[in-house]
């Protein structure tokens, strides 16, 4: 009877838990306070205690976004700046 019950509330725990909906990486480019949030959840909290494989699976998307924003945002430095330059001349 106690394994009955002990499968029961397993059973139980294991189809409560719901799939989480990852965004992909050009979903988090286009809205940078999402980006922010699965950073955090990436870098400190959901999902930092994850396993190797887990935390790639749920933070690979962000990891892809984040350097992509990077290198969107020195685009547009190092293209301000050879503006600058060529304008003043």
């Amino acid at each position: 009877m106690r394994t009955l019950f002990a499968m029961s509330v397993l059973l139980a725990t294991c189809a409560c838990q719901q799939k989480v909906s990852v965004p992909t990486s050009q979903d988090l480019i286009g809205n940078r306070q999402l980006l922010a949030v699965w950073q955090t959840k990436c870098d400190t909290g959901d999902y930092s205690q994850l396993g190797a494989t887990e935390k790639t699976e749920m933070c690979s998307s962000t990891q892809d976004a984040t350097t992509s924003v990077a290198q969107i945002e020195s685009g547009k430095k190092e293209s301000d700046f050879f503006k600058a330059s060529t304008l003043r001349k």
